[in-house]
């Protein structure tokens, strides 16, 4: 049975000290992402963001960004767990699920999606794992997110967080519901327009990104305050 107990490598008062600099580490890590993903879309004016999805992008100027945001966005969330293993009490089934989402960012990540022109027929088998992976990071975040949402709002030390908490969750559930609904119109038609925009699957993934993003933060403020405090 896997141990998610963290090695006790620090003593004494290195411990909180510890923990606040790989809370600052889970937050640049976070931030990462973002940036990334915003400077490939201005590099690659040829494709829409509104339509795109952000992992087509990996094969235009500067692609490799998406690439480092698959596997900044794992890292940084196997770190937040580990510290949250350590540092609170109880959702030990949303910290699981936690693990399915930085599992499945690392695969989509590591393996890109199909090139231009093959985006409208059935996947490659490297296209596959990565939108397996993808959709599976997708799918755990908002659970975890309730979850653990549930578990740390009986924990007093989650309450100057409490608030965020609750509306990050909140926002990373609505967005997920959100990007289903425009990504199923795409797959079955007709595609949800705006305007001159066939389709918004591109804006309402990166919204959903920006939303996983906010709650994982909040999570590593609550988890950098709890170090701080002792």
């Amino acid at each position: 049975m896997v141990d998610f107990r963290m090695p006790d490598r620090t003593a004494g008062s290195d411990r909180p000290r510890y923990s606040r600099v790989a809370a600052d580490g889970v937050l640049v890590g976070l931030a990462v992402p973002l940036v990334a993903v915003a400077v490939a879309d201005g590099l690659n004016p040829q494709w829409s963001w509104l339509e795109h999805m952000a992992s087509y992008f990996v094969h235009g100027r500067a692609g490799w960004l998406i690439t480092v945001t698959g596997v900044s966005l794992a890292a940084a969330s196997a770190v937040l767990i580990r510290l949250a293993v350590a540092s609170s009490r109880g959702g030990r089934g949303g910290l699981w699920l936690l693990g399915v989402w930085a599992a499945g960012m690392l695969v989509a990540g590591v393996f890109p999606a199909d090139p231009p022109g093959q985006w409208d027929r059935p996947p490659s088998t490297v296209g596959s794992i990565h939108g397996v992976g993808g959709l599976a990071a997708f799918l755990a975040l908002p659970v975890a997110a309730v979850l653990l949402n549930r578990a740390w709002q009986r924990d007093a030390r989650w309450l100057p967080v409490a608030r965020a908490l609750r509306l990050t969750t909140a926002a990373v559930v609505a967005a997920f519901v959100v990007f289903v609904v425009t990504w199923i119109d795409v797959m079955v038609g007709p595609t949800l327009s705006v305007g001159s925009t066939p389709t918004v699957v591109g804006l309402t993934e990166r919204v959903m990104l920006w939303a996983d993003v906010g709650w994982l933060a909040v999570a590593a403020m609550g988890l950098r305050r709890m170090a701080r405090d002792g």
